[in-house]
């Protein structure tokens, strides 16, 4: 099992944001995490990924216990997450922003660096061949020049996946990777994630509200409300649950998902 986690609840005070919150989820999985605003989705993100602590509960990564570990110690490990608002480097071009990424995980070392050794000149072509073919990989390559802070914003979400996918990660972590999209926007990020998936074989763990993106792009979809979950399966399955439709589809929003 690649992510394990059991009776995991995060509390703010008095406020329950997540309430005995279980996964196990394996190696190459697809899957979603959804449910209405305010149901503990990236709450439960931020405690898996280390961003905050839980206030209960245990997580398992790679066969370790990593409960409570912060986020950076979680990235070395191979757990890499994006945001639900893009934040690029702004000021660095798309090329740059992913290099960045590359460096905190393949550089050429301090002493090298500072004094410009063969190693680092080295390490420098490899690194930049390697974002070359990461923006190659979710469709930016054509951008690699550009001030990443003068991309459309569905653009920057990209750029941000693919910094975060510099790290190498087994896990990776998007959490509403749609928003601020356009449909088309949409459709290519959904190409997009299934080349990646196939070609690199990461586990893709998503919280979005765009539920044709989810239904075609994931095979297991968990459901949270008030901080618990109310349901899992596959998406037919899903999709179809009384409890779903009442607490956060609608048939009306049942309807688009299966449309």
């Amino acid at each position: 099992m690649l992510l394990q986690a059991t009776g995991l609840g995060r509390r703010f005070g008095g406020v329950v944001a997540l309430e005995d919150y279980r996964l196990a989820l394996g190696e190459g999985e697809r899957f979603a995490l959804i449910g209405p605003n305010g149901a503990g989705k990236t709450t439960a993100f931020n405690c898996l990924s280390g961003v905050l602590r839980p206030s209960s509960g245990r997580i398992r990564f790679l066969g370790r216990d990593v409960t409570g570990w912060p986020a950076h110690r979680m990235a070395r490990l191979g757990l890499a997450r994006t945001f639900q608002h893009a934040r690029p480097f702004a000021e660095l071009s798309v090329l740059e922003n992913v290099m960045a990424g590359l460096h905190a995980r393949a550089g050429a070392g301090l002493a090298a660096t500072l004094l410009g050794l063969p190693a680092f000149r080295r390490a420098e072509r490899r690194i930049r061949e390697e974002a070359l073919a990461i923006l190659e990989l979710v469709g930016l390559a054509d951008e690699a020049g550009r001030r990443a802070g003068d991309l459309p914003y569905g653009r920057q979400r990209l750029v941000e996946v693919a910094r975060a996918l510099a790290t190498a990660p087994r896990l990776l972590l998007l959490d509403e990777p749609a928003a601020g999209m356009n449909p088309a926007e949409t459709d290519q990020l959904q190409r997009m994630l299934d080349r990646l998936h196939r070609r690199t074989g990461v586990t893709l763990m998503i919280v979005e509200h765009d539920m044709r993106l989810v239904m075609n792009l994931c095979s297991r979809i968990q459901v949270l409300d008030r901080g618990r979950i109310i349901a899992e399966g596959p998406p037919e399955a899903v999709q179809n649950d009384p409890e779903v439709i009442r607490a956060y589809l609608g048939q009306r929003r049942r309807h688009a998902a299966v449309g």
